[in-house]
């Protein structure tokens, strides 16, 4: 397979500014939906309307990781054998089409209508697993090394200013408790955006490759090999089970726990984009200036800090939501830097394959994260709890929920995640393997 680094280094500057927008606008138009499962409280009003459980509410979000950890690794072979445009193309007519079931499922009647949403988000997740080990070979065709940091940073900055605009804009007109067909309209709208980011990546021309056998095994093999990007995906994997199912959950006890209205939970869930919009602005400011191993310490540090603070100064809206605003930041900067070193460490000779790997761990982490924090509230945590403290200075007694304790729970897994930080490139640049049996 061609080197696709090489393919962007034969294009001029024009043409590879030209296809940088290209790659932009397909976000403008196809994130709308992941920032509508992943960040914002559309989906999570519209299913309470629907009359799901918590516990549904949260599997819901956590089913882009659960389809994504089975679907990485055979898309990449999928990817291999039929070309990266070919494998977006398709992906975006099943994504249309599952929002849409799920903006139509109310017409299936109240008995099964949240089913046959809960149904189109699953297809949705589905198509999502699908084109993004299509997306990196796509990037490294028309991207150099030094314009990676800069472009991800811009990537995600433009796309969550437009979303969160909209967002808090939906937000805002929609009141405390806004009609159901508002919400279909708003997800069935975004369902027929996804087809936007087909009709923008199929205009980047690609380096011709010769079709390959779908030989998922022998591909994965040669991708294990690589000690650096295998290390980098348990990081990543274990970091996302503690922190992934932080930001739903914030919402979820925002609207559940402190009783807030549904105008106010999504005014905060795009003030949580704002967040992560300001995260990716300044993201390659920050790595220009403390370096991807500080920067990547200091990411971690928050994955810590946000959850506890939430334990311990829950009862306070304005706490949670500051620190809401703080994990959003983190989380941006920790996704753009992902991105970041996949470019970094994937074998340009097996690209697909490299960057599924770490894209599975990754998934792995976000869906059990989310599915650990679902199962703990369907009824096996206290309601709520007393916690008589004496720190000296600081003693009484702290009531906490069950939400409180999930945030507790996430905490401590961050904080015993750090002796994983030795699997970072960063922090252990260089790898002398030996194995002798």
């Amino acid at each position: 397979m061609p080197d696709p680094a090489n393919f962007a280094q034969t294009l001029s500057d024009s043409q590879r500014k030209k296809y940088r927008i290209l790659a932009y606008a397909s976000t403008w138009f196809g994130n709308f939906s992941d920032v509508m499962i992943d960040s914002s409280a559309i989906l999570i009003l519209y299913f309470t309307m629907l009359g799901s459980s918590d516990s549904m509410v949260m599997l819901t979000t956590s089913l882009v990781g659960l389809t994504a950890m089975f679907l990485f690794i055979p898309s990449a072979g999928i990817v291999n054998k039929f070309g990266p445009k070919k494998v977006v193309e398709y992906s975006c007519y099943l994504g249309t089409a599952s929002l849409l079931l799920v903006a139509l499922s109310p017409f299936f009647g109240e008995a099964v209508d949240q089913y046959f949403a809960f149904a189109g988000c699953f297809f949705y997740c589905i198509s999502k697993a699908i084109w993004p080990p299509a997306w990196y070979p796509i990037l490294n065709s028309i991207l150099l090394p030094n314009e990676r940091a800069g472009f991800f940073g811009f990537l995600r900055f433009s796309y969550f200013i437009l979303t969160g605009s909209v967002f808090w804009l939906l937000g805002h007109f929609m009141g405390e408790n806004p009609p159901m067909l508002f919400l279909q309209i708003v997800i069935g709208v975004i369902g027929i955006m996804v087809m936007g980011r087909h009709f923008c990546l199929s205009r980047i021309p690609l380096p011709e490759v010769k079709s390959e056998s779908c030989d998922i095994v022998k591909s994965l093999k040669e991708t294990v090999k690589n000690s650096s990007l295998v290390g980098f995906s348990v990081y990543i994997c274990i970091l996302l089970f503690a922190f992934s199912p932080v930001l739903p959950l914030a919402l979820k006890y925002l609207k559940s726990g402190l009783n807030q209205g549904d105008g106010f939970v999504q005014e905060v869930s795009a003030f949580g984009i704002a967040g992560m919009v300001l995260g990716y602005l300044l993201y390659s400011t920050i790595l220009r200036f403390i370096g991807m191993k500080a920067l990547q310490l200091c990411v971690h540090a928050l994955y810590f800090i946000v959850p506890v603070g939430i334990f311990f100064f829950g009862a306070n809206h304005v706490a949670v939501i500051i620190l809401y605003f703080v994990g959003s930041f983190a989380y941006a900067c920790f996704w753009c830097m992902m991105s970041q070193e996949i470019l970094a460490l994937a074998n340009p000779k097996n690209f697909a394959m490299s960057s599924a790997l770490v894209q599975t761990y990754q998934m792995i982490g976000m869906g059990l994260g989310r599915v650990a924090s679902s199962v703990l509230l369907c009824g096996m945590l206290a309601v709520s709890w007393d916690w008589n403290i004496d720190f000296g200075l600081w003693s009484g007694t702290l009531t906490v929920s069950q939400y409180q304790t999930i945030f507790l729970f996430c905490g401590a897994i961050s904080l015993l995640s750090v002796i994983f930080l030795i699997c970072l490139p960063s922090i252990v640049p260089e790898h002398d393997d030996y194995y002798n049996p």
